[in-house]
């Protein structure tokens, strides 16, 4: 199983993801990209993947 997540602030939530002990999957360079845009992928604490995408 696979979640996606929508939310506002991306930047805001990948935070709580990472101190919540996500891993993210794929590096993001947050000087070319923009952090109200866009998602991230995330394996959760179990391994578990998961996206968060901005709404």
């Amino acid at each position: 199983m696979h979640l996606d997540f929508a939310v506002e602030d991306l930047a805001t939530a990948d935070r709580a993801a990472i101190d919540a002990g996500a891993t993210r999957l794929r590096p993001t360079d947050e000087s070319s990209s923009d952090a109200s845009t866009g998602s991230r992928v995330y394996a959760g604490p179990a391994g578990h993947p998961f996206c968060l995408r901005a709404a």
